[in-house]
């Protein structure tokens, strides 16, 4: 059977048009990993919210136990951020039992299942921290632990420095300091004072001042909304 030249220009022009097509259509189902959303995180009403978790962030400070309108958490890093959620009226722990791993990681996923992971060197107050990597938790010696430790913001500055409160493994709960524009500046001199920039945040290792990356900035992951969780 023969084709006329015509019938074979048309069948070719149509299959390349398909696979163009294919091919400008497929990337704009999928969502880059920890792209910032096109929610602004001030926006939305939140910020009487924000507010109710800067008052529970100073709430929590130097507690020996964590229990807020009857109910306990776990003194560790991820019950701080649950309790001072809690407190303003957030169950951040509601999705838990649909993941694995520990707490850090399935805060992370609950997050990441709603799109509330974001990007900025600017967070709001209420923003969750994650880091990674802040102690060797499968004690292998690499640097392969990721979601290890998690925090909130307090507070940011002009000049991107973040306040934030967290459990310290040695101090309790506490405020500390990132600047995720100077993430390898650990102090410096500030009018005749020495001033924190970013905090220690990986244990100790024997016979070392501190690990090539030992500071909050340094091992700093992504930010998460859960004010609007």
């Amino acid at each position: 059977m023969k084709y006329s030249g015509n019938l074979i220009y048309i069948f070719l022009s149509t299959m390349l048009l398909f696979f163009v097509s294919a091919c400008a259509t497929a990337p704009s189902s999928a969502r880059a990993p920890h792209q910032r959303p096109s929610i602004n995180p001030a926006a939305r009403g939140t910020e009487e919210l924000r507010g109710k978790l800067a008052e529970g962030g100073k709430y929590v400070l130097g507690k020996k136990e964590l229990v807020i309108r009857g109910k306990r958490f776990n003194m560790d890093c991820t019950g701080t951020v649950l309790a001072i959620y809690y407190y303003a009226g957030i169950d951040l722990a509601r999705d838990f039992n649909k993941y694995t791993g520990n707490g850090v990681m399935r805060l992370y996923k609950s997050l990441d299942a709603e799109e509330l992971l974001y990007e900025t060197r600017f967070p709001v107050t209420g923003d969750i921290i994650f880091w990674d990597n802040t102690y060797d938790r499968n004690q292998d010696r690499q640097w392969n632990d990721p979601l290890t430790h998690v925090g909130m913001v307090m507070n940011t500055s002009e000049d991107g420095s973040i306040e934030y409160v967290h459990l310290n493994y040695r101090r309790g709960i506490i405020i500390e300091n990132m600047n995720l524009h100077q993430p390898e500046v650990h102090q410096q001199m500030e009018k005749g004072q020495m001033r924190i920039i970013n905090s220690p945040m990986r244990m100790k290792q024997a016979g070392k001042a501190h690990p090539d990356n030992w500071l909050s900035g340094q091992l700093f992951k992504i930010f998460g909304m859960g004010y609007l969780f």
